[in-house]
C-alpha cells in the first residue's frame, strides 16, 4: 500500500482525506461510567475532541445528568446526552462507533484481584447483554480492573450471545506506556512526548514488561541498570498513588490521559486511517490467548495484532514469568462466567 505520507500532494492523498473527513461527521461515541472520578474527567476530554459529533454519558448513578449538563453548557465540540438507568442503556450505546466502558471501581489499598473482579464485573456483564443486540459493530474498550481477567470474561460473555469480532474488543493499558514514556523523558531530560517505545505482557503489576531496548527515536538509549530501575518504577506507579492518596483514590487523572489519548488514536481508525494503540487484546502469539502491546488498528477492528520484539535477556527474563501469570488470571475471567450463570445475574 501507499503511504499518504510519501505523496502528500497527490490525488490519492487528497480524495483519503476527503474520505476520512466525509467519515468522521458522524462519530458518536459513548462513556459507560461516566459519573465516576475517571469517567468524568474522560468525558471532559472528550468534549475538547473536533472528531466527536455525538457524546453518550451512561451511569447508574443519577449525578451523570448533571455531569452532562455542565458538559453541555461548555461552547463547542460534540453535542451531549446523559442517561440513566438498564432502559436507557440500549439507547445509550445505539449508533456509537466506539464504548469506553470506565471503571466503576477503581483500584483500592488491600482490595485482591477477586475482589476487583467482582466489584466491576457486573457492568461488564450488562453492556455485554445489551451491544450484541443494539450495537455489535462498535469498537468495545474497557478500562476497568483486573484488565487481564476482565477482557476474557468479556469476551466469553460476548462469545455467548452472538459471534462478534473479537478483534474490535480492547482492554486500554495506554497508561502502562504512558507511564513509561514519562519516566524515560526524566532520565533522559527530554520531552516524553517524542518518545515511544512498547510495553507488552499484561496489566497486573507482575505482568507489565516495558521493553527500554525498543526506544525511538533509536539514537536514545539508557542503561541496563536504568533500565530496570525505570522498569520497577513502572510497574508500581499505581500503588505509589494511591498510598499517597492515603488509599481514598486511585490514578484517575493519569487514567483520563491515558485513556483519552487512546481514545484519539482509535478515532484516527474509525475516520478511515490506521494507528497502533496499546490494548491488551486477542493475540496467540506469546502461549496466551490475550496480551498486551501495540497493535494496528483499522476501520474495521485490530489488523495486525503485535508479534515479536527484539528483546534484552532482562526482557525476556520478565516476558517468561509474566506468561504463566496472564494465562491463570485470563482463566480466572473465563471461570467468572461459571460464578456469574450459577446466581441471579445472568
Amino acid at each position: 500500500m501507499i503511504s499518504h505520507k510519501l505523496l502528500p500532494y497527490t490525488l490519492f492523498s487528497k480524495c483519503l482525506k476527503r474520505v476520512q473527513i466525509v467519515q468522521c461527521r458522524s462519530i458518536q461515541v459513548t462513556v459507560i461510567g461516566a459519573a465516576s472520578e475517571i469517567g468524568k474527567n474522560v468525558a471532559m476530554l472528550l468534549k475538547l475532541n473536533s472528531l466527536i459529533t455525538r457524546l453518550h454519558l451512561y451511569d447508574d448513578d443519577n449525578t451523570v445528568h448533571g455531569i452532562g449538563l455542565d458538559l453541555a453548557r461548555m461552547p463547542g465540540g460534540p453535542t451531549v446526552t446523559s442517561f440513566t438507568g438498564d432502559n436507557f442503556l440500549p439507547p445509550a450505546v445505539r449508533y456509537s462507533r466506539l464504548v469506553l466502558l470506565v471503571s466503576r471501581m477503581p483500584r483500592k489499598l488491600g482490595y485482591t484481584r477477586d475482589q476487583m473482579l467482582a466489584a466491576n464485573a457486573l457492568p461488564v456483564l450488562k453492556i455485554c447483554r445489551t451491544l450484541p443486540e443494539h450495537n455489535p459493530d462498535a469498537f468495545f474498550a474497557i478500562s476497568s480492573n483486573p484488565i487481564n481477567s476482565i477482557i476474557s470474561f468479556a469476551a466469553a460473555l460476548l462469545n455467548s450471545s452472538k459471534p462478534f469480532n473479537k478483534y474490535k474488543l480492547f482492554g486500554i493499558t495506554n497508561i502502562d506506556t504512558a507511564r513509561a514514556r514519562a519516566l524515560l523523558g526524566n532520565a533522559l531530560n527530554v520531552n516524553p512526548r517524542h518518545l515511544h517505545l512498547p510495553v507488552i505482557g499484561g496489566h497486573s503489576d507482575n505482568t507489565i514488561v516495558p521493553l527500554f531496548s525498543n526506544i525511538l527515536p533509536s539514537h536514545y538509549s539508557i542503561s541496563q541498570n536504568q533500565a530496570e530501575t525505570l522498569t520497577r518504577l513502572v510497574r508500581k506507579c499505581g500503588n505509589e498513588v494511591l498510598n499517597l492518596k492515603a488509599g481514598v483514590d486511585a490514578a484517575t487523572l493519569a487514567m483520563a490521559w491515558s485513556i483519552n489519548e487512546f481514545t484519539e488514536h482509535l478515532l484516527e481508525a474509525l475516520c478511515g486511517g490506521y494507528s497502533i494503540v496499546n490494548s491488551f487484546t486477542a493475540n496467540p502469539h506469546f502461549g496466551t490467548k490475550f496480551f498486551s502491546g501495540p497493535n494496528k488498528v483499522g476501520p474495521t477492528g485490530i489488523i495486525e495484532t503485535c508479534s515479536s520484539f527484539v528483546m534484552s535477556d532482562y526482557e525476556r527474563s520478565l516476558l517468561d514469568q509474566a506468561v504463566p501469570i496472564i494465562n491463570r488470571e485470563v482463566a480466572q475471567g473465563e471461570d467468572y462466567i461459571r460464578e456469574i450463570e450459577a446466581s441471579k445475574h445472568f
